[in-house]
């Protein structure tokens, strides 16, 4: 049995205490860490996390990082949204907020190792030297998406307990170990949204009036008018109240001039986009290589190809056309069930 200590991030949920829960039972020193991100209801967050890490015997050490939050991916979000994209800041919280401040914490402490309650893998590639993620036991609920971005350092240290297990199974025995403590579900959505729409969000963040614009078909033909751009995104069907023989839905945001593209449904299939910010987990050893790509959470991987432009840039080409490819949102690239690497749909070919 180890006795190396972990910190293990203990968010209130099912999945976390699990990770913890399990890496103590295979002997492992745990210390629960807990960042505050956006929690404006703390302190009731504070007393159900103590009750947690009492049952579990184990210390609990929090950091509040709203403000660094605010600032690394609250701003960078807003900021994108209002150019046009539809970025995923999950992805970017575990590496640039998660894995990096927990590497603070580890180093503070003297503790080797971090670990989280994602449903992935972490695996070696001794050819390539190089640490990489891959898909959990339970496709159903996989998370590798979630950590494209993780850098090797972050990797390198990082352990997943629940990548062998089912979310099922996590859930059944969890229910007697935490009882009487009632446990979260965990959040599929934005965690800073608080309930609210998106549109709310962003217009209650610039804190300006609703700006009219208008919705536009491929040929620049005005067919109504909208409350702001950013109140939509590639694919969105509702909210639009264009009256047809089939409904409309946005193909493009065109944010300069407060513009928002509708089209039919078979004008959402794209081929054929671009990619910026790319990181690689395993190096490339050709320009051009296979892969089955994922261009959202909740997208099936589709086979594609992919073109290595530069260092951090890459074309990339379905073999069948895929719905709604979002610039902004995250393209992860797999290799059966390794992810090799991810970037960023930086634009999308007509």
């Amino acid at each position: 049995m180890s006795r190396e200590g972990v910190i293990v991030g203990l968010s209130g949920g099912v999945d976390s205490f699990a990770a913890a829960y399990l890496l103590k039972e295979a002997g492992y020193q745990v210390t629960a860490v807990h960042l505050i991100l956006h929690d404006p209801s703390y302190e009731a967050t504070k007393r159900h996390l103590e009750i947690l890490a009492k049952s579990l015997g184990v210390p609990l050490v929090t950091r509040d990082l709203r403000d660094r939050f605010k600032k690394t991916i609250i701003e960078p979000f807003v900021k994108r949204y209002l150019a046009g994209k539809t970025p995923n800041p999950c992805a970017w919280c575990n590496e640039r907020i998660k894995f990096h401040v927990m590497t603070e914490i580890m180093e503070e402490l003297g503790i080797p190792l971090m670990a989280t309650g994602h449903y992935a893998k972490k695996e070696f590639d001794p050819i390539h030297q190089r640490w990489f993620i891959a898909r959990g036991k339970d496709r159903s609920k996989d998370q590798s998406y979630f950590l494209a971005f993780a850098t090797q350092e972050q990797l390198e240290r990082l352990l997943l307990p629940l990548g062998e297990e089912t979310k099922k199974n996590i859930k059944e025995g969890m229910k007697d170990l935490c009882a009487p403590v009632s446990l979260r579900s965990e959040s599929h959505d934005i965690c800073f949204l608080e309930g609210t729409s998106l549109s709310a969000f962003i217009s209650a963040w610039i804190g300006q009036k609703t700006k009219k614009g208008t919705f536009v078909d491929s040929r620049g033909n005005v067919l109504g008018a909208h409350e702001g751009f950013y109140r939509f995104t590639i694919g969105q069907r509702r909210g639009i109240g264009i009256a047809d023989k089939t409904p409309y839905y946005v193909t493009a945001l065109f944010p300069e001039k407060n513009q928002v593209q509708v089209g039919k449904v078979e004008d959402l299939y794209k081929t054929t986009f671009r990619a910026s910010e790319c990181r690689w987990h395993l190096s490339p050893e050709t320009e051009t290589f296979p892969v089955a790509c994922q261009i959202r959470y909740r997208h099936a991987a589709a086979a594609a190809i992919v073109q290595v432009l530069e260092a951090r840039l890459a074309k990339v080409t379905f073999s069948e056309p895929q719905r709604a490819i979002t610039p902004g949102q995250i393209a992860a690239f797999y290799q059966d069930n390794r992810l090799v690497g991810a970037g960023v749909i930086e634009t999308v070919e007509p």
